[in-house]
């Protein structure tokens, strides 16, 4: 006679938990890294830009910043692979207990985890709202190291992304620290996605009683300088036209965010030159032009635009 041999359902249950729990962390361990290593060749491929051109010794800055943001990155997957076992061993956990959970009281289960839930949301909910935030943007990547961004009116390079806070090192070099869990909720403008190429313009208004033909010509000659596209053919418009002004546009393309900023800085500065040596009255403002008076190109306002 066959004898049959019984498992005990209990002991079956924790060994499909634990094949369960034990594939799960190794299949997570798994992505991490390999998602760790393609960062990391990213880091080596890329190029370092800053926000605009200073005079620095650029291989010695590049290696810099790029050993920077490969320690970074490290130190986030670190603390993605110490953050991924105990949540698995936790989960683990609680599903090898749920056979014995109908044993235990009611009120006694939602009193410990209730206790459990008010201490950690009141001691640590900053620092868990900006960790898992830092970790939805380590994996989604919204923005990367080296990333040069727009935000809340600040022109600058993405320098670091720790488990907590994004560095942004905005275009006059200080750092603008922003934490993970409000950096999601912003609204902000990535120069480094998208086109491989930036384009850029410079508006600029002139007197109605100008030579608008004059005015083309010297604005082409203004933006035809090193940080033009090689071979790019700049654009001119006339984007309005008042009887107090007339509003131009002189536009092109540049290579990369900090050459854009480049191009205009130095297309401003020729077209001040230019203008004023031709005895044409411009103004460069934000504001509202006007050549009711007498006005001189030489006496420029208003400060450079993004």
């Amino acid at each position: 006679m066959i004898e049959l041999v019984t498992i005990d359902f209990k002991v079956l249950y924790f060994v499909l938990v634990g094949l369960f729990f034990l594939g799960l962390l190794f299949w997570g361990l798994y992505e991490i890294n390999k998602t760790k290593k393609s960062r990391l060749e990213a880091v080596s491929e890329s190029d370092i830009n800053e926000p605009i051109e200073t005079h620095i010794n650029q291989k010695t800055h590049e290696k810099q910043s790029k050993k920077r943001a490969r320690k970074n990155i490290e130190t986030r997957f670190i603390f993605l692979r110490r953050f991924f076992i105990p949540v698995v061993v936790l989960f683990a956990g609680l599903f090898a207990l749920l056979p014995f959970m109908s044993a235990l009281s009611a009120a006694y289960v939602s009193v410990v985890a209730g206790g459990i839930t008010v201490l950690v949301g009141i001691a640590a909910r900053p620092f868990i709202e900006n960790a898992f935030a830092g970790i939805v943007i380590t994996l989604s990547q919204p923005i990367r190291i080296n990333d040069t961004v727009v935000i809340d009116n600040m022109y600058g390079t993405v320098e670091r992304i720790t488990l907590t806070y994004t560095v942004i090192k905005i275009w006059n070099w200080r750092r603008f620290h922003i934490p993970n869990s409000r950096f999601l909720q912003k609204e902000f403008e990535n120069l480094s996605t998208g086109e491989e190429l930036e384009w850029t313009h410079v508006s600029f208004h002139v007197s109605p009683r100008s030579d608008i033909e004059k005015v083309k010509m010297l604005a082409i000659e203004a933006i035809k300088n090193d940080h033009l596209l090689p071979n790019d053919e700049p654009t001119f418009w006339v984007t309005d036209l008042t009887d107090r002004s007339i509003e131009c546009w002189i536009a092109g393309w540049a290579e990369t965010p900090p050459e854009a900023w480049s191009l205009r800085t130095t297309t401003r500065e020729n077209l001040a030159k230019s203008l004023s040596k031709h005895k044409i009255d411009f103004q460069m403002s934000r504001a509202h032009a006007s050549f009711e008076g007498d006005f001189l190109g030489a006496n420029v306002q208003g400060v450079p635009r993004l």
